[in-house]
């Protein structure tokens, strides 16, 4: 059955070529922390929704006078957004995680400094994470 597979392969040769595998330097750590956090950075801030269904960087509401205005927030859809809420949400999201990292590097050193700084960071985090949900959708109470 085998010699049957190779018949119609038979008159191929392997070429005898000698090519040299390509010397790429490991990269550093600190390198890849920083394309895994911006990384982070991109999806938490939904640039594949904004890849997909192209909105608008801002929105325009018109005003009692009939002037435009602009708007950052899309109010009362929570599955959709602009591109600039988007962003500032991700860069929130960013500072908590920043906030998480500071906590693990205060276990290491043990510094009252380090730990007041990434408790900061968590809860200012989780409370701006809470207004941006209020200005989406007022009157939003998670209590």
């Amino acid at each position: 059955m085998e010699s049957l597979l190779e018949l119609p392969f038979g008159f191929l040769k392997c070429p005898k070529m000698k090519l040299k595998v390509p010397n790429i330097n490991k990269p550093s750590p600190m390198t890849m922390f920083s394309i895994i956090f911006f990384t982070y950075f991109l999806v938490s801030s939904g640039i594949i929704y904004d890849l997909i269904q192209n909105p608008p960087s801002i929105g325009y509401e018109r005003d009692e006078r009939g002037n435009s205005r602009p708007v950052v927030f899309q109010m009362y859809r929570i599955n959709g957004q602009y591109i600039i809420e988007g962003l500032s949400a991700g860069f929130i999201f960013l500072l908590g995680a920043l906030g998480y990292i500071i906590l693990d590097l205060n276990a290491k050193k043990n510094n009252s400094y380090l730990f007041a700084i990434g408790l900061a960071l968590i809860v200012a985090t989780y409370n701006i994470a809470i207004v941006f949900i209020r200005m989406k959708i007022p009157g939003y109470s998670p209590f």
